[in-house]
């Protein structure tokens, strides 16, 4: 079963609360990234100068998450800069160098570059995901499968966060499925503001900017996408330590959904197509500038194609979106999560041995179906064609 937390009071209470409900899960996650690190290339002393940059960073720019980290960190009885590494992992991940390619790394100087010398012959770390955004007359809805080592299983938590009144967050209430110690990763709140997270692979890496997943919270503290992206590039640094993509939306008026394509050059906005449907995988949809883009999972176009052709056929066969019930709709959007087409390299991931992961095996660890609107989700545990376990979240 998934840990859900219920987390109230100050942020560095919010912080300790969660270290203590998840202790044994932060400690296993710290294990299972201390090795992910090391399989990477990444020494000890490489991955300490790294989360003590991104410390003073997150201490600048959002002191108010930088209390709850180090709450996070004294509840459960573990140095603070191992749990600035576990929010930062995707960027310390990425600083090993993918293959064939060269770091561009703006104040970060590494302690142990000499190790980097053998980084192209490191295996790439997967991270597989597929996101997909639709707005049907006034409903949004928003989802994704997110694709992760099977070793994480165990580890995952879903917080029930209300956020203090005198924080920037003004006491939102907000819902995230994540990682024990993760402050957020993909989630809902009370302004029915939602967020999910594609990974893309690059070889920038900026230590003044904050981690995706410390961005990922600062969108689930806003009260819509123009706020959050607003609060980003204005107060928040103006960017992302390294590249990653959030699907953003929220369900107020008539809907609201974009594609971010966020990195140290900013944010990058796609809209919704002509029939006000978003797609992304694990590949940017556009050139961006300065952006040194390493395609490490072949089959990200495939499943980006993909998607899009699961929701073009029901178009063509099925009942018009339009006159779905709610039940319908999440039905329809979780048939398109549960999709095998290039097994195992689907949509619904399943492990392939001929590509491992710096865990072991990876599959789809968990889906969810958002409908903003009405300001609730499914979440399903495990594949979505082998369900572990399910939940309803709502306000």
């Amino acid at each position: 079963m998934v840990n859900i937390l219920h987390l109230s009071g100050t942020n560095y209470e919010i912080g300790f609360k969660h270290g203590v409900l998840a202790r044994s899960q932060i400690q296993a996650c710290l294990v299972n990234y201390a090795t992910y690190f090391n399989n990477a290339g990444m020494s000890p002393g490489t991955v300490k100068s790294l989360a003590a940059k991104f410390s003073t960073t997150i201490e600048t720019l959002v002191p108010h998450l930088h209390d709850e980290l180090r709450g996070i960190a004294d509840g459960a009885e573990v140095p603070l800069y191992d749990i600035i590494a576990l929010n930062a992992r995707s960027e310390i991940a990425l600083a090993a160098k993918p293959k064939k390619s060269t770091m561009v790394v703006e104040d970060s100087d590494s302690d142990d570059d000499e190790e980097n010398d053998e980084a192209e012959k490191l295996p790439i770390p997967p991270d597989g995901c597929t996101t997909f955004a639709e707005t049907v007359g006034t409903k949004q809805w928003l989802a994704q499968n997110w694709d992760w080592q099977t070793s994480q299983l165990c580890n995952l938590v879903f917080l029930e966060i209300e956020t203090p009144k005198d924080s920037p967050s003004q006491a939102r209430h907000l819902k995230t499925m994540t990682e024990a110690g993760l402050l957020a990763k993909v989630g809902i709140n009370s302004e029915h503001v939602g967020v999910c997270l594609n990974a893309l692979r690059a070889t920038n890496l900026n230590t003044n900017l904050l981690p995706l997943h410390v961005l990922l919270r600062l969108v689930l503290e806003s009260k819509s996408v123009a706020d959050a992206k607003s609060r980003i590039e204005t107060q928040y640094g103006g960017g992302a330590a390294c590249w990653g993509h959030f699907g953003v939306a929220d369900g107020k008026e008539d809907g609201h959904a974009q594609s971010w394509e966020l990195g140290p050059e900013g944010i990058f906005v796609i809209n919704r197509d002509d029939k006000r449907r978003l797609y992304h995988t694990n590949h940017v949809l556009e050139d961006r500038p300065n952006m040194n883009e390493v395609i490490w999972l072949v089959d990200t176009k495939e499943r980006y194609e993909r998607i899009k052709e699961l929701a073009t056929e029901y178009d063509e066969k099925g009942k018009p979106v339009s006159s779905l019930t709610q039940t319908e709709q999440k039905e329809r959007i979780f048939g398109f999560l549960k999709d095998e087409d290039n097994y195992p390299n689907s949509i619904c991931r399943a492990n392939d041995e001929s590509q491992p992961g710096l865990l072991g095996e990876m599959q789809t660890v968990f889906s969810i179906v958002m409908d903003l609107t009405e300001d609730m989700a499914w979440v399903v545990v495990g594949r979505p064609k082998q369900v572990l376990e399910t939940f309803k979240v709502s306000f």
